[in-house]
């Protein structure tokens, strides 16, 4: 078992949606994420997001707020519709480090906030202390 991976009985349930619209990015965390044990599927839209979700429910969502089309507030919104129901994680990526997005990070009730550029351990203990609480 490669050291730092989530426990096996977390594993095989946990899958997590990566909705990032700057493909090096989304490859970044994706690695990060499988290299915990985790299985990763990629959105760079909010329209592909939306249809993987009306299919899927993954365990945490990872949402860059400045996507084409709509921002990631808006589409948080669609999400927040079925979230109250199912017991799923997001985690917010953005570049903007203004207070203003971080409140409205609160008000949405997302579980964790980063801000980019981010390091591989900062996202992977994030993760880890959210599937562990």
């Amino acid at each position: 078992m490669r050291e730092g991976r989530l426990r096996m009985a977390d594993v095989n349930t946990r899958t997590v949606l990566i909705i990032e619209d700057t493909d090096d990015m989304a490859r970044f965390v994706s690695v990060a994420l499988e290299d915990l044990g985790l299985e990763t599927h990629h959105a760079n839209t909010p329209e592909k997001a939306i249809d993987f979700l009306e299919n899927h429910r993954p365990d945490l969502i990872i949402l860059d707020i400045g996507l084409p089309e709509m921002s990631g507030w808006q589409l948080l919104e669609i999400i927040q519709e079925w979230r109250t129901n199912e017991n799923v994680f997001v985690l917010v990526t953005t570049a903007f480090t203004d207070p203003a997005n971080r409140l409205i990070g609160k008000l949405q009730h997302v579980d964790g906030y980063l801000y980019k550029p981010f390091a591989y351990k900062e996202l992977t203990e994030m993760v880890r202390k959210l599937f562990e609480a």
